[in-house]
């Protein structure tokens, strides 16, 4: 098996080039401050566009498994419930004037409030973002129509094998723990949650000054974005937060879930512990992933040809982990492929040059999406929540001090059992584990 990073001196050459100039715009300042115990993370770009979003911490770690999906509806709910200040209708009618994007949403280790408009409507953002976030009085008609929403997504994620396929994964590895549940909830939750327990639940959790930070990427000054930040969130009550502690523990041995089904084809996909952003190994992990993937791709789709989309692809959080996926009519072969492929990373040791040209890949990659102005901003967040923003402005110089032997190393450490989730015919999913 061989890696093919680049095919010739004029493509480095160009990368080269637009690394330079993508290093150039992330070297805008970055400053962190507190306004009446509130964090703020403010990123100064040049760009007339406004992104924030209000990051709220726990994540999954916040509710118990019959709760699940309390946070999503409460996020979703402070947008399209309308407030003190905006009837429902008002506020609808406000974001598409002014063509204002707002979101609520849950993840697996937080909440989050985003917004992006561009500078010249920022009043009128703020106007609908502080409101929303301080005031939503979860109007009750709305609030119907956005469980059933809610139930049609999650109906639909079950019926959708790639969908179903994350979640089963995840559900069988992290067995026992809030990481095993689904923040979107279930269709049973969701159903059973009231307006009443989801209002209590933003007001009584969620709203808290200790367990909040606000996260800005925009041309607006520190001095104007302090008044701001005065101005609208001062009210926000300040209690008693203790995050729960999250501690990955190791797979100590392979095993499987299959889920039947009568597909035209089969999925399969194998997650591996990793390390969090937050970890000194975690660059070294991340070129090793690189490596994983291309080879993936090139073995099952380019040479045995049982796969035309295999991946290789890192999630992650608090609780981070690797997954090898694949969508195939032939599981057996797709899955031993998979363990020779990772037995065959685990075991190389790469040249100075693959190193070198591995570093320059995964650094403009990250640099090129920090052209995004909502990629900025969920970076700095993701950072934040992992103890740090600034791992995310520093993500090129630490993966550029990665070593070949490093490499090797971390993957070991790592990538010792898999978890295996199969959705498809149960016969051949079997054989695919057995044997």
């Amino acid at each position: 098996m061989q890696l093919i990073v680049c095919k010739t001196g004029k493509l480095m050459s160009l990368l080269a080039l637009l690394f330079l100039s993508f290093t150039a715009f992330a070297q805008t300042t970055t400053v962190a401050f507190e306004v009446n115990g509130l964090k703020v993370i403010l990123k100064q770009t040049q760009k007339e566009t406004l992104v924030m979003s209000m990051y709220y911490k726990g994540g999954l770690t916040n509710y118990p498994a019959a709760d699940a999906g309390i946070e999503s509806l409460a996020l979703s709910g402070i947008i399209d419930g309308g407030n003190h200040t905006f009837s429902a209708n008002d506020f609808n009618d406000q974001r598409d004037e002014y063509g204002i994007h707002l979101t609520g949403e849950a993840a697996n280790d937080y909440g989050v409030v985003k917004l992006r408009c561009i500078t010249r409507y920022a009043e009128e953002g703020w106007k609908l973002f502080a409101s929303a976030i301080t005031a939503p009085i979860f109007d009750a008609k709305k609030f119907d129509i956005l469980k059933q929403q809610k139930t049609d997504e999650l109906n639909a994620g079950l019926s959708n094998a790639d969908a179903r396929l994350s979640q089963l994964a995840t559900a069988t590895a992290f067995a026992g723990t809030p990481y095993a549940n689904n923040p979107a909830g279930t269709v049973e939750n969701i159903a059973r949650l009231t307006r009443d327990a989801v209002e209590d639940y933003y007001y009584n959790i969620l709203l808290n000054r200790k367990r909040m930070f606000l996260v800005v990427a925009g041309n607006i000054s520190k001095e104007d974005l302090e008044q701001k930040v005065k101005n609208a969130f001062s009210d926000i009550p300040e209690k008693a937060y203790t995050p729960v502690p999250v501690k990955e523990e190791p797979f100590t041995r392979d095993v499987y879930k299959i889920e039947g089904r009568s597909l035209a084809t089969n999925y399969v996909c194998g997650i591996v512990n990793a390390p969090g952003l937050n970890s000194p190994d975690y660059p070294a992990y991340r070129l090793a992933v690189t490596i994983l993937h291309s080879t993936l791709f090139r073995e099952i789709r380019l040479s045995k040809r049982l796969s035309y989309a295999p991946a290789a692809y890192l999630s992650g959080g608090k609780i981070s982990y690797l997954t090898m996926y694949a969508s195939t009519t032939q599981p057996q072969e797709t899955v031993k492929a998979m363990y020779n492929v990772l037995s065959h990373v685990r075991a190389s040791i790469y040249t100075d040059k693959t190193v070198a040209d591995l570093q320059n890949s995964v650094s403009l990659s990250y640099l090129k999406q920090q052209e995004s102005m909502s990629n900025i901003v969920d970076a700095l967040g993701e950072a934040e929540i992992m103890g740090d923003w600034r791992l995310a402005e520093n993500f090129d110089v630490r993966v550029s001090a990665v070593t070949a032997k490093e490499i090797q190393s971390v993957f070991k450490a790592y990538t010792n059992n898999i978890t295996w989730a199969y959705i498809g015919n149960p016969g051949l999913g079997e054989q695919a584990f057995t044997q």
